[in-house]
C-alpha cells in the first residue's frame, strides 16, 4: 500500500514507463493494482520523454535519474556516454576518436562505475594492448537506437548487483507486449568527420509484432553502421625515462553490427516468460602513425627548462634533458607506424520468467554473457633515418610552450626517399570475458507496519577472463629493402591545431591495410608469449533482502546485500614452463538506506546512506609480470608490471541529502548534497625486484597494485529542469566535487576522474513541424589516464563541448535529423601530474556530422 498521495493522477503518468523489470530500485505499481482511471502517455517527443524522466525521479525509492527515448531511434545522442553527460553528477571522458567512452559518477574514477544490461552484467574487451583490462563496459559497441532508456543509481538498493562505488547505469531495452502490434521502424544515415574527406552510411530496422490476445510478441531489430573517427596529436615524453616528442594521426573507421532478438510469452496476467538474445561486433581496424624525435643518450645544444634523467642523481649537465633546443644526436628522426586489425563482439543470451500472485511475485533469470577482442594483430614498422652528424639530421625543439609543441627538422616528412624501414614485428593480444549468472527473486507484501513489501533474492555468478599474446616470427628478408614508399598512401594532414612553429603540418600515410596484409603474408611462425598470459576466475554468491515502506507522506527501503567472491588467478611462472595459481577471497556486508519525506504535494526531501564496493580490474587481479624486455633497453632501466591476486576491492560508505521542488508536472529544481568516504583505495606502487628466469635477468622497477589509504569525496549537485511554454524547454545541471585521496606521506592527491566544477547546459524547442536542441557541457581540469599515454597521475585542463540537433518531421511518420558534435572544435591538453607539468598530448579530433532519416509505423 503506497501513501495516499501516490494514488493520484500524476503517478498514473508513470505506470508503464517505468522499468518492469524487478530487480530496479524505481518504485512502480503493477497493472492489477493500478486504478482503472490510469492516463496512457505514448512517449513521442522531448516534452513528453523529459516528463518522463522527472517522474521517473520523482517516484523513485533511490536516488536515481533517467534519460528516456522520445521514440523507438530519437535516443537524444548518438553516444549513449555522451547522453550520459546531460545527467546532474555525471561527467565523460573521451576516447581514442572523441567519443564518450568512460562515465564518472560524482566525481568517482570511471572504472568505478557500473553498467548493466537490463540489470545484468554484459561482457566486453577492448583493442588497445597497452590499456589495463577493466571491468567497464564499452560503450562502442552498444547502438543508442536498441536502446529505450537509462537509469542512473547514484545510491544502491540491496536489490541491484554491487559493483558500483560510484553508481550504476542500466541500460534498458525494449519489449515486444510494451510495443502496439505491428510496430514497424527503419532508418538510413550518413556521417562525416571534418578531418576525414571519407563518409560513413548505416542502416537500422525494427519489427515488433504480438497477437491478438497479446500473449505472445517477438521483436527483431538489426543495426549496421559505420563512423568516421580521427585524431590528430602532438604527443611529448621528454619527461618519461625515454626521450622522445612526435606528430601523431590516428584513423579509426569503426563498422558495428548488432542483432537484437526479443521473445515475449504471457499467456496469463500472472505469468509471463522472456528470451532475449543480442550480439554486437565491433570492427575498430585502425592504424596510429607518429612522426617522433627519439632522443638519445646525448643531447647537444639543449637550452632552457630541464628534467633529471635520474632524480637521486646530482644536478649536473650530464643528467639533464632540455625540453628546448636543436637535437644534433638522438636515436631517430623516424615514423612508428601501429596497425590494428581489431574485432571486438560481446554477445547476452538469458531467459527469464516472473509469476504474480495474490500478494507475491517471484521472478528468475538465468544467463550467459560472452565476449572476445584484443588487438587483432599489431603491425608495427619504424621507418626513417639516424639523427646524427653523418646523416645530418637535426631537429628544432620546444616541449615548453603553453598550449603547443614545436618539432621542425631539416628533412621533407613527405619526401618518402629517406624514410626506410628499420624495423617490423607483428603480435597480438587476444582477450575473453564470460560470466553466467542465474538469480531468483521473491516480492513479498507484507503488513508490518510501515513495511508493506519484502524482497530478497539469491544470485550466483561464475566470471572468467582471460588475456593472451603471441609474437610472430617473420620470414627471412621480409621486409629488406624495404621503404614507406612500397606502403604509402598520400599524406597525412590536418596537424595545424596542434603544433607551432614551423612544424610539418603534414607526411607521408601508410597504408595500414596494405601493410598489415603484407606482415600477416610473411609470417614465418607464431609463438605464445607465455609471460603475458593470464586467466582471472571469479565465483561470486549473492544474498539480499530488502523492505519497502511507505506511509504518509513518507517511503523508502531498507535492506542488505551479502556478498562473497572468491577469486582465482593464473600465470605462468618464472621459469614459463608450467602456471602458478593464486587464490583470493573475500566477503562484503552492503547495508543500504533510501528514505524520501513529502514535505508537501511538490516538495520531496531524500536521504540515503550504503556501504558499496566494487572488485579490482582484470589487470590488477592478474599474477604474472608484463612489460618484460626481449633485450636490453637503451635506457638501461628494467621496469615490468605485475598484478596482485591477493588485493581486496574498492570499498566505501556513502551518504546523500537532497530537496527536490517539482513545480510543474514537466519542470524540477533540486539541489543535493553528497559524500563518499572511500575506506579502500586500490593505487599503483612501484617496488624493486630481482628476476633471473627472464630474457634480461637483473633487478627490475615493478609496478603492482596496492591497497591505498583511503580517500573522500564531497560535493554538491543542482539541476533545473523547465518548460517555458510555446514548445521552449531547457534543462541545467551543475556539479561541485572535491575528491582528494590520502598519499603514503600522509600528503593529499586529487582523485582520478573527478573535475572540482562541471555543468551542463540544453536547450530546446518543438512544433508540429521539427525540433531544434542544443546542448553544452563543460568540465574543470581532471586527473585520468590518457587515451594512449599516461599513468593516471596526468590531468586534462577544462574542456568543453557544444552539440545540436534539428529534426524536421516531414510527414507524421518521417523524421530527418541532422545532428552536429563538438561543433566549436573543442582541442584537448593533457599535462604530465608532476615534475614540470609540461604538455604531454595536445589532441584534434574535429566535428563530427550525421544525416538521418527514419521512418516509423
Amino acid at each position: 500500500m503506497l501513501a495516499n498521495n501516490f494514488k493520484k493522477s500524476l503517478l498514473a503518468l508513470n505506470v508503464g514507463l517505468i522499468l518492469s523489470a524487478g530487480a530496479s530500485g524505481v518504485a512502480y505499481a503493477d497493472e492489477s493494482k493500478a486504478q482503472e482511471d490510469v492516463e496512457v502517455i505514448e512517449v513521442r517527443g522531448i516534452r513528453a520523454s523529459k516528463r518522463e524522466d522527472i517522474n521517473n525521479k520523482r517516484f523513485a525509492n533511490a536516488v536515481v535519474d533517467s534519460i528516456t527515448s522520445e521514440d523507438i531511434g530519437k535516443f537524444p545522442d548518438k553516444n549513449i556516454a555522451e547522453s550520459l553527460q546531460r545527467v546532474a553528477g555525471v561527467s565523460i571522458n573521451r576516447g581514442f576518436v572523441g567519443e564518450g567512452a568512460e562515465v564518472s559518477i560524482r566525481g568517482v574514477d570511471p572504472t568505478l562505475t557500473q553498467v548493466q544490461l537490463n540489470g545484468q552484467f554484459v561482457a566486453s574487451t577492448g583493442w588497445f594492448s597497452q590499456a589495463a583490462n577493466r571491468r567497464s563496459f564499452n560503450m562502442d559497441l552498444m547502438p543508442s537506437e536498441m536502446i529505450a532508456g537509462l537509469e542512473v543509481y547514484k545510491s544502491p538498493v540491496a536489490s541491484i548487483d554491487e559493483g558500483g562505488v560510484g553508481g550504476t547505469v542500466v541500460m534498458r531495452t525494449r519489449k515486444p507486449l510494451e510495443l502496439d502490434a505491428n510496430t514497424f521502424y527503419g532508418s538510413v544515415e550518413a556521417n562525416q568527420n571534418s578531418l576525414a574527406d571519407e563518409t560513413g552510411f548505416g542502416a537500422t530496422g525494427l519489427a515488433s509484432w504480438k497477437n491478438d490476445d497479446e500473449t505472445f510478441g517477438a521483436l527483431v531489430m538489426v543495426s549496421q553502421l559505420e563512423q568516421i573517427g580521427r585524431a590528430r596529436k602532438s604527443e611529448n615524453y621528454w619527461e618519461e625515462g625515454w626521450s622522445a616528442s612526435g606528430i601523431a594521426g590516428f584513423d579509426q573507421d569503426r563498422e558495428r553490427t548488432a542483432f537484437d532478438v526479443t521473445l515475449q510469452y504471457a499467456p496469463s496476467d500472472n505469468l509471463d516468460l522472456g528470451a532475449h538474445f543480442l550480439r554486437t561486433e565491433l570492427d575498430a581496424f585502425n592504424t596510429n602513425q607518429n612522426f617522433l624525435t627519439i632522443n638519445g643518450t646525448k643531447y647537444e645544444n639543449g637550452t632552457g627548462p630541464y628534467v633529471l634523467l635520474d632524480a637521486n642523481a646530482p644536478n649536473t649537465p650530464d643528467n639533464r634533458r632540455y625540453l628546448q633546443g636543436t637535437v644534433t644526436e638522438a636515436a631517430w628522426l623516424a615514423q612508428d607506424t601501429n596497425t590494428r586489425n581489431a574485432v571486438m563482439t560481446s554477445n547476452v543470451m538469458d531467459f527469464s520468467a516472473s509469476y504474480q500472485g495474490d500478494t507475491y511475485k517471484i521472478s528468475g533469470v538465468i544467463g550467459k554473457t560472452w565476449a572476445d577482442g584484443g588487438n587483432g594483430g599489431n603491425a608495427n614498422g619504424l621507418w626513417g633515418q639516424p639523427v646524427n652528424a653523418e646523416t645530418g639530421i637535426t631537429v628544432d625543439i620546444d616541449m615548453a610552450l603553453a598550449n603547443s609543441m614545436k618539432m621542425v627538422p631539416n628533412r621533407d616528412l613527405t619526401d618518402m626517399s629517406w624514410q626506410v624501414n628499420q624495423g617490423g614485428s607483428l603480435a597480438k593480444v587476444e582477450l575473453e570475458d564470460e560470466e553466467t549468472y542465474a538469480q531468483v527473486d521473491l516480492d513479498l507484501e507484507v503488513d508490518f507496519g510501515v513495511i508493506t513489501e519484502i524482497e530478497a533474492g539469491i544470485k550466483i555468478r561464475s566470471h572468467e577472463f582471460t588475456s593472451s599474446a603471441y609474437g610472430a616470427t617473420l620470414k627471412d628478408g621480409a621486409l629488406a629493402g624495404k621503404g614507406i614508399a612500397d606502403f604509402s598512401d598520400g599524406n597525412m594532414t590536418d596537424f595545424s591545431e596542434v603544433v607551432t612553429g614551423g612544424t610539418p603540418t603534414s607526411y607521408t600515410q601508410l597504408n595500414g591495410e596494405k601493410y598489415w596484409g603484407y606482415l600477416n603474408a610473411n609470417v614465418a611462425s607464431w609463438a605464445e608469449n607465455k609471460a603475458d598470459w593470464n586467466r582471472v576466475k571469479e565465483d561470486v554468491l549473492a544474498l539480499y533482502t530488502q523492505g519497502n515502506f511507505s506511509g504518509d507522506g513518507f517511503r523508502g527501503n531498507i535492506g542488505v546485500r551479502y556478498v562473497e567472491t572468491e577469486t582465482e588467478s593464473q600465470a605462468y611462472d618464472g621459469l614459463l614452463n608450467g602456471k602458478d595459481t593464486f587464490k583470493g577471497d573475500y566477503s562484503d556486508w552492503l547495508p543500504s538506506f533510501n528514505l524520501a519525506l513529502d514535505l508537501s504535494q511538490d516538495l520531496i526531501l531524500r536521504m540515503s546512506a550504503a556501504k558499496v564496493m566494487t572488485r579490482p580490474g582484470y589487470s590488477q587481479l592478474a599474477g604474472g609480470y608484463s612489460g618484460l624486455p626481449t633485450s636490453e633497453p637503451e635506457s638501461g632501466r628494467l621496469q615490468a608490471s605485475r598484478g596482485n591476486p591477493a588485493i581486496d576491492p574498492f570499498r566505501a560508505t556513502q551518504m546523500d541529502i537532497g530537496i527536490e521542488w517539482y513545480y510543474d508536472d514537466s519542470s524540477l529544481f533540486s539541489v543535493a548534497l553528497f559524500n563518499k568516504d572511500i575506506a579502500s583505495f586500490i593505487t599503483t606502487i612501484k617496488v624493486d625486484e630481482t628476476l633471473t628466469s627472464v630474457p634480461v635477468p637483473g633487478t627490475y622497477e615493478v609496478s603492482i597494485p596496492d591497497q591505498g589509504r583511503g580517500g573522500k569525496i564531497e560535493g554538491a549537485e543542482l539541476q533545473w529542469q523547465t518548460n517555458f511554454g510555446n514548445g521552449f524547454g531547457a534543462l541545467f545541471n551543475y556539479t561541485y566535487v572535491d575528491a582528494t585521496g590520502e598519499t603514503d606521506d600522509g600528503g593529499q592527491i586529487q582523485l582520478p576522474g573527478s573535475s572540482r566544477n562541471s555543468l551542463n547546459v540544453t536547450g530546446y524547442y518543438e512544433s508540429e513541424v521539427f525540433t531544434t536542441r542544443i546542448a553544452y557541457t563543460a568540465r574543470d581540469e581532471f586527473y585520468a589516464e590518457g587515451t594512449a599515454l599516461g599513468n593516471g597521475n596526468d590531468s586534462f585542463d577544462s574542456q568543453s563541448f557544444l552539440d545540436a540537433s534539428f529534426t524536421w518531421h516531414a510527414t507524421e511518420n518521417l523524421d530527418v535529423t541532422l545532428e552536429g558534435v563538438n561543433l566549436t572544435n573543442e582541442i584537448t591538453y593533457q599535462r604530465f601530474g608532476g615534475g614540470l607539468k609540461s604538455l604531454r598530448v595536445v589532441t584534434d579530433n574535429g566535428s563530427r556530422y550525421s544525416l538521418k532519416a527514419s521512418y516509423r509505423f
